[in-house]
């Protein structure tokens, strides 16, 4: 668009005035030679250094300096400033040739970004100097807000009296909020008609405000009409597009109000919104649809226009120059109105002329005049010409499918849109406007990409500006007077920290976009320079590497004693020293001349330094791992401080202190702090020592400690922090964060060298490899092919099911704790909330006595009780559980005092109280009499009714356990939150109907979890098995330990405990415990740890297994990491359908997310919350519901932990019986292989969601242990059927290619042999896991994998069992019968197989021995391979031979023995 004046020889609209810089182009040259001198002197005297690494850290760190100054100079090499004259432009351009103006104002959230700020910045943008029928104002609302609606109304109400008030006086400051201030200029000399509009506009404003106000506090802010019935049923992140125009200018008449219309664009989880670029797009869409002017102006919410010419100081750009590329963009400076004296957060930003000089200005996100044919991606002079748009192909492809859309875009980018008369009437396009704002609507268009806003980075306003200048477009710069827009600063450190590392991380992001700035000069239109300067300012999150190395470097050398300055007698120690004298005076100087005093200046110089290692350091880890795909950057929108509303501006003394917050962006600021105060300190510790003067340089040079103390300056605000307190101190965590980087951590991840173990690994693989070549190779050559298929079948599989191990195994670590160290540094106080699950199904197969000593050594740990709450879920509803927990609260009132007394290790009576141990003397007779008491539950469980069915038991009369209604009774209550009470307990039996499936124990879980939101919504989430009791009075603390040490919540969503076990018969000979999952806690030095756990926790981390975990309730809640949602409304749709009905549950839902959980007072009192608890995850769709839903956790991105502590956190219940040790097997196997077959798939949550891939393997790995089953079984049955029917499946003794199948079973024995021995474990003890793992294969895992496949056939259901527990064990002693290891059997399907197996063997063999004719064929006929095989396989079912000629419950039954002949026979 070219519009000339009408009078071209008049004074111009506009001048560039060029300024003469010949001074500080010499200073710049001379820092710049001084800078390249000290290079070289580095590298001259590098040979001579006696310590290499602080010389060669400096150089690095110089070089970065130096490069970056050389960008600083190209910048400000030429500069110059625009000046225009709008007095000028009204006398020569009339108001109907002025072009239309589309006004964007963004806003994302109500509470952060205060409506009456957004609402005084439309009134100012109303009521500017410019017709208003050439003006429509657009307002984005990110948040779905229906306060912003209503004040929006509201405000255009107001506006009519306004706007009309603004013009007839000419008032300056048309931001209300600005104008009516106590500090008002006096009104003596004005007229009383002014007088009296002015006291009528002030009430109205008052009016106004606490309208605002008052809608603000109430759940939602008005009548629910017509107009606002679109909120009723909206989610912030999920609604549907909401466009209301709220005033319209239907007459285009100049003297009424502006269009104004409410956006509120379409969301839903499913798709990206991309933060305020897809606001900023879908704005240009909807404007385009209805107004389609040719400029568009865009402002932040808290911008208000100050200077009511600003359109006709940005008309003069328009319309000045000859060719439009040279006014893409007109930006304006962002400056602040309540901003502190001195500056003292370092917010300002001083924009340099220089770059005004070469193609423009960046492009700042706000105060800024864009044409719309760049916006819509033309380059310069380019333009398409009217026709049949709306059947164009291209503006289909590049603008979307809308026709009005594609209208908007042709008229645009051929310079017509100002001819379009039927624009006027928004109404009339409100359908076209909710077509262009779909969440799908950008799919396969170019929106983001080559048109709009840019997508790509969380700073799209550089982005965009980049693109612009990348097509050779040129910008201007305009700094009228006074200041065109005014807005609202952060007015405390941790809001301007926020703001710095958003603007840093979207700038690094830039660097790895398309539109890099040095990929634009090579094949876009970017003009060198204004590259470099793109480059200086994209790089800020990397100034933070040097800076931080720079600024720790003198402390290393006073601590070290070592120097990287050159020496206070070497002539070059002038070169440092004359760099920071020229650099300090020269910046003095320089800002002098803009009214900014000395102190601002230090502020500035110091907050750089600050800013560079704390809010730009976090900003390039965060690009990272956004690179590395492991997490996504976060817009964080700034806080604007709603007190700024009132017109005052803030003269608070308090307000220019630094306050903190727990944000972990300070913490290498405190610990660069904390080193350099250690050096100053020792190195005046080191001149106290000193015995003469003269040595005083060679024991400190002086330079570095110079440099120290002004590193130390720089963090003086934060040297201050240390020592206050509240809102101005640093919190304790941050600094004992601080203080673990240079002091022993609280946990510490040991990478095991695990290269022999590898190497092993490798050479099986490549055995097994071979095998499989040899058997394709050979298999023609066969006189038996089936066989041989047959193995070279299973040998693939057991091929792939190594490499699966192989691939976790590959890379070790291990986690260890220090909870002595936790608690030297943090205080109880800080300790977050935990919500205990113990879970009971019944009280016959898991015995009360043995729940309740879980129960009683969970309350009894240490840690502060008012910061814990348990919850007990009965699932068989049995009245003799709830009596044992009151009976059992009554004894721990005793029991709980006397262990934290004594500090007594095992806080589970039944195991401390054994007759192995000798008693103390301190226990006094009422704590013996009291245990004795316990009796009384043993007592109680022989009766049909446990006790008098007082008003406590009555609901338990007449129920059933599989068809009741919820109880729920508080059993203990620490109402006054006292840290020496009893925690709160509370007992659950949920309800159950016949006509519902409860889903086992994954759906007493989804109940515990919502039953303590309501009650207490911990942040935290314990969940233990009735018999696993705390072994480890610290296992809380060491859980803690791993909360507090990692920076990151999406690297620690759950903290795994082992499960082992107090009862286990020596040498396992059932298999049960699985030692080889994980390693005990004296093994760290070993480089045998092959351990299965210690791999998966070097990929994304620990699997959940069901019991003793620590988890986070955000994570069950289902958040993927980073993600977090606002508090506020919690009637809405979107929570209704995820977590229900209950007001309480969606409350406690939206404190979860938003991470405000720990700050709801009221759930102190359970008791209060038992009729929510009644009304209203884990996952469903398989019996082990822990892997399932472990690994829904992992897939959403978040990492796990599995920690080993000394003595072990919880011991449990092993499975004493063969028959119970085969039905755990069995539904571990069954709901392992049920994940496969469900959404949670490991394949489908690598490719769609966020489940790395090794991880991924692992899963797989264990979740096809039942189908393991078939080429197990095969394989066993192999030899017999070779021996049968004189045929082979191995290799003959006289080949080679024996050694292969040998080879593997030596190594692999021997392996695994020595992998166990180093863990203390008995040739007896390896044997046994080891047949017991063929075993279970054949029998349970068999049995398991029918299951499975009948139940996808529809042909039945798999069914959860319970384990039974031994109720023995529950009188503290260890089971020492001698004939606690034999076998004993029951008429259980699942042994059929393996004793079919045996039979199938035992009969090859005799036939075998049988048709042994000679010596000479001996070799040949029996061959010896697959007759080893054969008796290998005898070996591992040697239990089942005995059991063949066993009696009574140690032998197998008949009936079992002769299904299994018939099904020999049958073969």
């Amino acid at each position: 668009m070219v519009m000339e004046t009408r009078d071209s020889d008049s004074a111009p609209l506009h001048e560039k005035i060029f300024f003469k810089n010949t001074t500080p182009r010499a200073i710049e040259l001379v820092i710049l030679a001084l800078l390249v001198s000290l290079l070289v002197y580095r590298v001259v005297t590098f040979k001579d250094q006696d310590n290499y690494f602080p010389w060669l850290l400096a150089l690095l760190c110089e070089s970065w300096f130096t490069l970056y100054w050389i960008i600083i100079v190209n910048a400000k090499w030429t500069q110059c400033m625009n000046k225009t004259y709008p007095e000028r432009l009204l006398d020569r351009v009339n108001e109907s040739e002025f072009p239309a103006v589309d006004i964007f104002v963004t806003t994302a959230d109500p509470v952060l970004e205060p409506c009456i700020l957004t609402m005084n910045t439309v009134l100012s943008l109303l009521a500017v100097d410019y017709p208003a029928n050439k003006l429509a104002l657009y307002l984005s609302d990110d948040g779905c807000s229906p306060l912003i609606l209503y004040s929006l109304v509201e405000t255009t109400k107001f506006a009519k009296l306004w706007v009309p008030f603004c013009k007839k006086y000419n008032v300056q400051v048309r931001a209300p909020f600005r104008y009516f201030t106590p500090k008002t200029p006096s009104m003596e000399d004005e007229s009383s008609e002014f007088k009296q509009e002015w006291k009528t506009m002030k009430n109205e404003y008052g009016i106004l405000y606490k309208k605002i106000h008052l809608a603000a506090q109430r759940t939602f802010p008005c009548d629910r009409d017509s107009d606002f019935a679109v909120f009723a049923d909206t989610h912030r992140s999920n609604h549907p597009t909401i466009i209301k125009v709220v005033s319209e200018n239907k007459e285009g008449t100049p003297n009424d109000l502006p269009h104004v219309i409410y956006i509120s664009r379409e969301k839903n989880p499913k798709h990206h919104h991309h933060y305020k670029a897809g606001a900023m797009n879908v704005l240009t869409r909807v404007s385009g649809v209805m107004t389609n002017a040719p400029l568009m102006l865009n402002v932040d919410c808290d911008m208000y226009a100050n200077n009511p010419q600003v359109f006709l100081h940005a008309m003069c750009m328009v319309f000045s120059f000859k060719n439009e590329e040279d006014c893409a963009f007109i930006q304006f400076p962002q400056a602040f109105y309540d901003g502190l004296k001195d500056d003292p957060f370092g917010i300002q930003l001083y924009i340099a002329n220089g770059i005004s000089a070469i193609q423009g200005s960046f492009y700042a996100g706000s105060n800024c005049f864009h044409r719309r044919k760049v916006i819509y991606g033309s380059s310069t002079n380019d333009t398409i010409k009217t026709g049949n748009y709306t059947d164009n192909e291209y503006l289909h492809t590049m603008f979307g499918k809308s026709i009005e859309m594609s209208e908007s875009a042709a008229q645009a980018l051929s310079g017509s849109n100002a001819k379009l008369e039927n624009r006027r009437i928004p109404s009339s396009f409100i359908e076209a406007a909710i077509q262009v704002t779909g969440c799908s609507y950008e799919y396969g268009t170019a929106w983001g990409k080559q048109i709009g806003w840019m997508y790509g980075s969380t700073a799209e306003d550089i982005l965009t500006g980049l693109s612009i200048h990348g097509k050779g477009w040129k910008s201007v710069f305009c700094v009228p007077g006074p200041a065109p827009f005014l807005g609202c600063a952060p007015l405390t450190y941790p809001g301007a920290l926020i703001q710095q590392k958003r603007w840093a991380t979207g700038l690094l992001e830039v660097l790895f976009t398309n539109k890099n700035p040095l990929l634009l000069t090579l094949k876009g239109k970017l003009w060198v320079r204004q590259a470099l300067v793109y480059m200086w300012l994209c790089s800020w999150g990397f100034r933070g590497v040097p800076e931080i190395c720079y600024a720790a470097l003198p402390a290393y050398c006073i601590i070290t004693n070592s120097r990287f300055l050159p020496k206070i007698s070497e002539s070059a120690f002038l070169i440092p020293t004359a760099i920071l004298v020229i650099y300090t005076l020269y910046g003095i100087w320089e800002l002098k001349p803009l009214g900014i005093s000395v102190r601002m200046w230090w502020n500035l110089q110091r907050m750089g330094r600050v800013n560079a290692m704390t809010a730009l350091l976090s900003a390039w880890p965060s690009v990272i791992l956004k690179l590395l795909g492991l997490s996504q950057t976060v817009f964080h929108v700034t806080p604007k401080d709603e007190s700024s509303s009132d017109g005052d501006d803030n003269d608070d003394a308090n307000a220019g202190r630094f306050t903190y917050d727990r944000s972990p962006t300070i913490v290498p600021g405190v610990v660069i702090l904390l080193v350099n105060m250690t050096a100053l300190v020792s190195g005046s510790w080191r001149l106290v020592k000193m015995g003469s003067r003269e040595d005083l340089t060679a024991v400190l040079g002086l330079g570095e400690v110079f440099c120290s103390v002004f590193v130390s300056l720089c963090f003086w605000e934060y040297l201050k922090g240390m020592f206050r307190n509240g809102k101005y101190g640093i919190p304790w965590s941050t600094i004992w964060k601080s203080a673990n980087s240079g002091s022993p951590p609280v946990r510490e991840r040991i990478v095991i060298n695990n290269k022999i173990p590898r190497a092993i690994e490798l050479v099986i693989l490549s055995l097994l490899v071979f095998l499989l070549v040899y058997r394709v190779v050979t298999f023609k050559d066969q006189d038996h092919c089936f066989p041989w298929l047959l193995a070279l079948l299973c040998e693939s599989w057991f091929t792939f099911n190594w490499i699966l191990v192989v691939s976790t195994k590959w890379t070790q670590c291990m986690d260890k704790t220090y909870p002595e160290r936790f608690l030297d540094r943090v205080n109880e106080s800080e300790f977050p909330a935990v919500d205990i699950f113990v879970t009971t199904a019944d009280p016959i197969l898991e015995p009360c006595i043995i729940t309740m000593n879980t129960v009683l050594s969970l309350l009894a740990v240490d840690y502060p009780v008012n910061k814990l709450a348990l919850y007990l879920s009965d699932d068989g509803c049995s009245p003799l559980t709830f009596y044992s927990l009151v009976e059992t609260m009554k004894f721990a009132k005793l029991w709980i005092p006397f262990c934290k007394k004594y500090n007594v290790q095992v806080r589970a009576p039944f195991r401390y109280f054994t007759p192995k141990p000798s008693l103390t003397e301190d226990e006094s007779s009422e704590f013996q009499q009291e245990w004795k008491k316990m009796k009384v539950i043993e007592i109680a469980a022989q009766r049909k009714f446990p006790c008098d069915r007082d008003s406590d038991f009555v609901d338990f009369t007449d129920v059933h356990r599989s068809n009741h209604p919820t109880i729920i009774k508080v059993v203990s209550e620490n109402k006054e939150g006292t840290p020496n009470d009893l925690p709160h307990v509370i007992y659950i039996s949920r309800e159950k109907n016949p006509k519902h499936h409860h889903h086992y124990k994954a759906g007493a879980m989804n109940v515990l979890t919502r039953v303590s939101g309501v009650m207490t919504n911990a942040p935290l989430m314990l969940n233990v098995d009735c018999d696993m009791y705390a072994n480890n009075p610290q296992v809380f603390l060491h859980a803690m330990c791993m909360v507090f040490s990692f920076k990151n919540e999406e690297d620690c969503a759950f903290i795994q405990f082992p499960q082992a076990f107090h009862n286990g018969l020596k040498d396992d000979p059932f298999g049960s415990r699985m030692m080889h999952l994980f390693v005990q806690f004296t093994s760290f030095s070993s480089c045998f740890n092959q351990s299965m756990l210690n791999g998966v926790s070097s990929i994304q981390g620990a699997m959940y297994s069901g019991s003793n975990c620590f988890h986070r309730r955000k994570v069950i809640y289902g958040s993927s990491p980073n993600d977090a949602i606002e508090t506020g409304d919690t009637d809405n749709e979107y929570l209704r359908n995820m977590f229900g009905k209950s007001i309480e549950m969606r409350e406690s839902a939206v404190q979860t997310l938003s991470g405000s959980n720990a700050t709801i007072q009221n759930r102190r009192i359970p008791s209060s919350f038992i009729q929510a608890a009644i009304q209203i995850g884990w996952m469903y769709g398989s019996m082990t519901e822990d892997v399932l839903t472990g690994l829904s956790i992992h897939g959403r991105g978040w990492k796990s932990v599995f920690c080993l502590a000394e003595p072990l956190p919880f011991l449990g219940c092993a499975p004493v019986t063969y028959p119970s040790a085969l039905t755990q097997k069995k539904r571990w196997a069954t709901g392992l292989l049920e994940i496969l077959f469900t959404d949670k798939n490991p394949l489908l949550l690598t490719l769609n969601g966020k489940l790395w891939f090794r991880q991924a393997l692992a899963y797989i790995w264990v979740c096809l242990w039942a189908v393991r089953s078939v080429p197990e079984i095969c394989y066993a049955v192999l030899p017999a059927y070779c021996f049968i029917t004189n045929s082979r499946f191995l290799p003959k003794i006289s080949e080679s290619a024996f050694l292969i199948p040998m080879g593997i079973f030596v190594i692999y024995t021997l392996y695994g042999y020595l992998e166990f021995k180093l863990l203390g474990i008995s040739l007896r003890m390896w044997w046994n896991l080891q047949r017991m793992a063929r075993v279970n294969a054949l029998t349970a895992w068999l049995v398991a994998c029918l299951s499975v496949v009948l139940k996808l056939l529809g042909l039945s259901h798999t069914v959860f069992e319970v384990t039974q527990k031994d109720r023995t064990s529950s009188n503290g002693e260890d089971n020492d019968d001698a004939n606690a290891p034999r076998f004993t059997y029951d008429r259980s399907p699942m042994i059929v197989p393996g004793v079919v197996i045996l039979l199938v063997n035992l009969t090859a063999l005799v036939h075998g021995m049988v048709n042994i004719g000679s010596r000479e064929n001996w070799m040949y006929m029996p061959r010896l391979g697959e007759a080893f095989c054969s008796v290998f396989v005898l070996l591992c079912l040697w239990e089942y031979l005995k059991g063949l000629f066993g009696n009574g419950k140690y032998g197998i039954p008949s009936s079992t023995i002769w299904k299994s002949y018939k099904h020999m026979n049958m073969n």
